[in-house]
C-alpha cells in the first residue's frame, strides 16, 4: 500500500512542537538556500521565528522560470530591495537565471538586465560568493559582463550561459581561487581568455570573434581538463598547457575554416566568414601545440571539410605523453596523411579509436587513394599501442587502407577491433560517453 502523507498535526514530536521549526537556524538557512530567493522571502509569513531567516541564507537565486509572473519593473524592484534588506553575509552561491518563453518586446530586454551587473558585483565583491552561475536563454540581447564585474579572492567556480563578453580580454587574474570555468552559448569577442588558476575549462556552443578575422588566445597553464566543442568563428590559439590530462575538441558546422581549394587544408586563403584565416605565420600551430602535453585526446569534427587540424599537422608537435587518442573521418582525408602524421607524433600511444561515417566522408572521389601515395619519409614502430578500435557503418576500402597503414607501424591484425555500428549518429558523430577526470 502507498504510504499515507503525514498531516501537519502528525509532524510533531511528543511535546507537540513543529519538527521543522525545531531545527537550528543554520540548518533552516541551508534548506532555504536551495529555493529561489522570492520563495525564500515568502517564508517570512510562516511564523515569528521565520520572519528574518531569509536574510541570512547562504545563496542568492534570482530565477525567472517558465511561469512569468513578474514584469521587468517588478523583477528589478524585488531584487534591489532583496539585496538592500538582506544581511551582508558571505554567499556560497549566486545564481541568476532568466528564460524568455513568451517573447518579450525588444525594449523590455534592456530593462530586465538593467541592474544585472550590479547584482553580480554585490554577490562576488561584497558577499564573497564562491560559485557564480549566470544563465540567460532565449534572449537576443545578452548580458554584458566585464572584467571589473568578476574580481574576487573567493570565487571558485564560474558558469556563464548567454553572456556577451565584448571587446576586452576575459582576464581572471583577480580570481586566484578560481578552478572551474564553464562558458556556454556565449559571444566572446576579445583578444584573450586567461587564468593562472583554472583547472577545468569547458567552452561549448560559443562564438569566437565572428566576422572579425582575429583570433582569441586561451592562456590557462594549470588546466588538467579542457572541453572545446561546437564553437563558431575563428579557432582560438591555445597556449601551452603542461598539466593537461584530458582534452575533448569537437569542431562544429561552419566554424574554424572550411577549405574548398584543391590544396584541401594546405592553403592560407580560406576563412568561413570572409577575409584571411589570420595565422601569424603559415607554419603556426593553433590548437595542437597547446594540446601536446595531454595524455587523453579526442579530436573530432562535425563537418569533415574543416581543415584546422590538418593545417596544424603541417608542424605537428610530438605528443610525448599521449596514451589514448580518438579521431573521426577528418583524419583520413585525401591520402590519409593526417592519420600518418599523428601516428608518427605519438610514440607511447596505447589506445587508438577511429570513428568513420563512411556515407559522408570528405571529398569521396579523392578518398580512395593508395597509402603509397603519401610515402612518409620517417616511419616507426608503435611499441606501446595495444588496442585499436575502428567504428564504422561498413567495412570498405577506407577501412582496409587504415589497417594497412597501422601494419606499417607494427600493429598486428589481432590488435585491431573493427566494429560495424548500425545505430544512428548524434550531431554527426557516434554517441560516446565522455569520461572526465576527477579532482
Amino acid at each position: 500500500m502507498p504510504k499515507r502523507r503525514r498531516t501537519s498535526e502528525e509532524a510533531t514530536d511528543a511535546s507537540g512542537e513543529d519538527l521543522i521549526s525545531a531545527l537550528p537556524d543554520a540548518v533552516l538557512q541551508v534548506v532555504l538556500s536551495f529555493l529561489p530567493s522570492d520563495e525564500t522571502v515568502r517564508t517570512c509569513v510562516l511564523a515569528r521565528r521565520w520572519r528574518h531567516l531569509w536574510k541570512s541564507t547562504p545563496a542568492l537565486r534570482i530565477i525567472q522560470g517558465v511561469v512569468m509572473y513578474w514584469n521587468a519593473e517588478e523583477m528589478n524592484n524585488f531584487v534591489n530591495y532583496l539585496l538592500l534588506f538582506r544581511d551582508r553575509l558571505p554567499l556560497d552561491e549566486c545564481e541568476i537565471s532568466y528564460t524568455n518563453p513568451y517573447g518579450l518586446a525588444n525594449e523590455e530586454y534592456s530593462e530586465i538586465f538593467r541592474f544585472a551587473n550590479m547584482w553580480i558585483r554585490y554577490a562576488v565583491s561584497l558577499c564573497q560568493a564562491q560559485v557564480l552561475k549566470v544563465c540567460i536563454r532565449n534572449v537576443p540581447v545578452y548580458l554584458m559582463c566585464g572584467n571589473s564585474t568578476l574580481m574576487s579572492q573567493f570565487l571558485r567556480r564560474v558558469e556563464l550561459t548567454g553572456v556577451n563578453m565584448w571587446k576586452h580580454s576575459l582576464d581572471f587574474s583577480s580570481c586566484p581561487a578560481l578552478e572551474h570555468l564553464n562558458l556556454c552559448s556565449s559571444a566572446i569577442y576579445g583578444p584573450k581568455i586567461s587564468s593562472q588558476s583554472v583547472r577545468r575549462l569547458s567552452i561549448t556552443q560559443c562564438e569566437f570573434n565572428v566576422n572579425t578575422g582575429s583570433r582569441i588566445c586561451i592562456s590557462a597553464p594549470c588546466l588538467v581538463y579542457l572541453q572545446l566543442a561546437d564553437v563558431f568563428g575563428t579557432a582560438p590559439l591555445l597556449e601551452r598547457m603542461p598539466l593537461l590530462v584530458t582534452a575533448f575538441i569537437r569542431l562544429g558546422h561552419g566554424g574554424f575554416g572550411t577549405c574548398t581549394h584543391e590544396a584541401y587544408g594546405d592553403c592560407d586563403e580560406c576563412f568561413p566568414y570572409g577575409g584571411s584565416f589570420n595565422y601569424r605565420d603559415s607554419n603556426d600551430s593553433v590548437l595542437l601545440q597547446g594540446l601536446s602535453g595531454t595524455t587523453s585526446l579526442e579530436l573530432t569534427t562535425i563537418d569533415p571539410d574543416v581543415f584546422t587540424f590538418r593545417k596544424d599537422l603541417k608542424q605537428c608537435p610530438t605528443f610525448s605523453m599521449l596514451k589514448t587518442l580518438l579521431l573521426n573521418e577528418w583524419c583520413v582525408a585525401a591520402d590519409f596523411g593526417a592519420l600518418v602524421n599523428f601516428l608518427q607524433c605519438t610514440p607511447i600511444l596505447e589506445k587508438l579509436i577511429i570513428q568513420l561515417r563512411l556515407e559522408k566522408l570528405p571529398r569521396e572521389n579523392s578518398m580512395i587513394e593508395t597509402y603509397e601515395s603519401y610515402n612518409p619519409a620517417v616511419q616507426l614502430v608503435l611499441k606501446h599501442l595495444k588496442e585499436v578500435e575502428i567504428k564504422c557503418h561498413k567495412e570498405d576500402e577506407v577501412v582496409c587502407q587504415i589497417v594497412k597503414i597501422l601494419s606499417t607501424f607494427g600493429v598486428l591484425s589481432d590488435q585491431i577491433d573493427i566494429q560495424v555500428i548500425q545505430k544512428a549518429y548524434v550531431s554527426g558523430s557516434f554517441s560516446f560517453e565522455q569520461t572526465e577526470i576527477l579532482d
